[in-house]
């Protein structure tokens, strides 16, 4: 939710302190800039005694609306301590920076992760992020990390402040980074999150009554305008409870939105969407075509930088975007973590999670191989929200962000999350919680259980036998950083690319998109 770059040693003793300068806060050649969008705020505190200063960028509260915007205060030491800690305590997504006269500062998240910020040291100054397309600039070298890339390619996602790239860090949630200016940037891990069990039910409880309650709680926290929200609606269980919920709150004035799918799964859509969107009272709807990757049109294909971990299907979703903030949509409500919300426990699953038992990429090189040998090695600790969620949402923003729109997730609020911990397995079982809540507002059996999974299956294949066989050609042909890191194997890949121009396509060679995403970021930070 905002970017950075702080020279920690003359920021600390610069005369007359941070000071807002338009829209970003600045002292000396530091500044700080918070994502220009009405539910982002940020304050300045100064203890006047001691000179520390503290700079709390975060969501605003819709409960705490009438708090000031863009302030610069100086307090007693008591005042400050007192205040620090009521900001640290923020119940929505934040980002805290603490200076010392010393010259060293620490970078401090909430628990949210919304909007992750991402950090790389050059020089002496720190240089922060919402989107890594600002600091890989900043690096000395771009280098693969071998083990966060090892995940990638194989599809081991594991939540850690470590990035694809070596000295490109993710601040994560709840941890807090330090940095001197001299030594490398520090990180200092929070806790295990402690989560709850299933309970048993009391024979009167009204399960979809505290959803209904629960989702209004969630909404009521986050500041947005109606007018100028849109809810993600692609046709899932978790966007139609979220979307419809939403906009039966605000008849006809949220706007619908999502990328549309092709062939018979699209067609299903089209009609499944339909009837959420009456049933919904929406305003309006915005849509886009699901566009295959490396899309000749997409910010890949014309050699721009992409982050690995982005969006995936990314042009289509930059194209939905552009499409959202051309409207005039400032803020967008999504399903993201809606599956992890009412998870299963590994005790509970019928099989393993991913992970143990994974197939391994046939085209993985030995260092790859060696790294996923250990691959919860330097990961964070457990999270107060689902890692798989904190690494959706870290997908999702930046191009939110850069598009001036801020994500609202109310699944991945912590009392909607302890709120599926509590409930018993039926209710979890198959979303059982969201299916019957879609039920209760009188869809059809077509929308709560539709006949066609609803996927991107389809624009994934159409990749893998159009765009994606070049791409690879060019990569074998012209050489790669990921063969010379022996993250990929040559010759295997070179196998696996004969065996799908002969249209012998395999479930798992979704995967080559990762190889080619990663092969064209680094070539975009050489560039």
């Amino acid at each position: 939710m905002l970017k950075l770059r702080i020279d920690p040693i003359p920021a600390s003793r610069e005369a007359g302190g941070w000071a807002w300068q338009n829209s970003r806060l600045e002292c000396g050649s530091s500044w700080v800039a918070p994502l220009d969008h009405p539910a982002v705020n940020a304050v300045v505190l100064t203890d006047r005694d001691t000179g520390q200063s503290l700079i709390h960028v975060r969501e605003r509260d819709a409960r705490r609306a009438g708090e000031g915007r863009r302030a610069v205060v100086e307090l007693s030491t008591a005042a400050f301590r007192a205040r620090r800690a009521e900001l640290l305590a923020w119940p929505l997504d934040f980002v805290a920076i603490d200076l010392a006269l010393d010259g060293s500062l620490s970078i401090s998240a909430g628990e949210r992760g919304t909007a992750p910020l991402y950090l790389t040291a050059h020089d002496g100054v720190l240089h922060g992020s919402w989107t890594t397309a600002d600091l890989v600039k900043r690096l000395p070298r771009v280098e693969f990390h071998p083990a966060e890339t090892a995940r990638l390619l194989s599809l081991w996602f594991r939540y850690s402040h470590h990035t694809c790239f070596t000295g490109l860090y993710r601040l994560t949630e709840r941890a807090t980074a330090h940095y001197d200016g001299h030594e490398p940037i520090r990180f200092e891990q929070p806790d295990s999150a402690l989560h709850s069990k299933a309970r048993t039910l009391a024979d009167d409880a009204d399960v979809l009554g505290a959803y209904g309650s629960i989702l209004d709680a969630v909404f009521d926290r986050h500041l947005y305008d109606p007018d100028t929200t849109s809810a993600h609606v692609s046709g899932g269980v978790d966007s139609a409870i979220t979307g419809t919920h939403l906009a039966l709150r605000h008849p006809d004035r949220i706007t619908a939105s999502a990328m549309l799918l092709p062939g018979e799964m699209g067609e299903q859509q089209r009609i499944r969407r339909a009837e959420m969107i009456d049933a919904g009272r929406f305003r309006t709807d915005i849509t886009t075509p699901a566009l295959p990757p490396l899309h000749p049109g997409g910010r890949r294909a014309l050699g721009g930088y992409v982050y690995p971990y982005e969006e995936p299907y990314h042009e289509a979703t930059a194209h939905l975007a552009d499409q959202l903030a051309a409207h005039g949509i400032r803020t967008v409500v999504s399903g993201i973590g809606g599956d992890e919300m009412v998870a299963l426990t590994p005790e509970e699953a019928p099989h393993q999670p991913v992970g143990p038992g994974h197939a391994m990429t046939e085209w993985l090189g030995p260092v790859a191989r060696e790294a996923l040998l250990d691959v919860d090695r330097d990961t964070c600790p457990p999270a107060v929200v689902n890692e798989m969620t904190l690494l959706a949402m870290a997908s999702a923003a930046p191009l939110m962000l850069d598009a001036g729109i801020w994500p609202v997730h109310p699944f991945a609020d912590p009392d909607m999350i302890r709120f599926g911990e509590w409930l018993p397995r039926s209710w979890r079982s198959r979303k059982n919680l969201h299916r019957r809540r879609l039920t209760a507002l009188g869809l059809s059996e077509l929308v709560v259980e539709p006949p066609l999974p609803e996927n991107f299956t389809d624009v994934m294949n159409t990749a893998i036998r159009t765009t994606l066989p070049a791409q690879v050609r060019r990569l074998l042909a012209d050489g790669s950083a990921l063969i010379d890191a022996k993250l990929i194997d040559p010759d295997t890949l070179a196998q696996a690319l004969a065996r799908i121009e002969h249209r012998q396509i395999r479930a798992t060679d979704d995967r080559l998109a990762d190889v080619v995403a990663a092969d064209l970021a680094y070539r975009a930070a050489h560039n």
